[in-house]
């Protein structure tokens, strides 16, 4: 998936600003940023990863961005 991002992107950065840790769940909140390629557009938006952990391995990650503006911003 992440591969694929660059296809869409130009200097795009995906920046933690904050981690919270509770147990075997991290959550990183904080933004990515780039400029689309079809549009020229350039974008900032927040997003909070969900991490749970099992023996020190991913088990689950849930991404929640705001994913209508990324969409609008390369054309789809």
């Amino acid at each position: 998936m992440f591969g694929e991002l660059t296809e869409h992107w130009e200097g795009l950065s995906v920046v933690p600003d904050e981690f919270v840790e509770e147990g075997n769940t991290v959550v990183a909140l904080g933004h990515v940023e780039g400029r689309a390629k079809a549009t020229g557009e350039q974008v900032k938006a927040p997003f909070a990863h969900v991490w749970r952990l099992a023996d020190g391995k991913a088990e689950r990650v849930q991404i929640l961005e705001d994913t209508a503006v990324l969409a609008r911003a390369i054309g789809v």
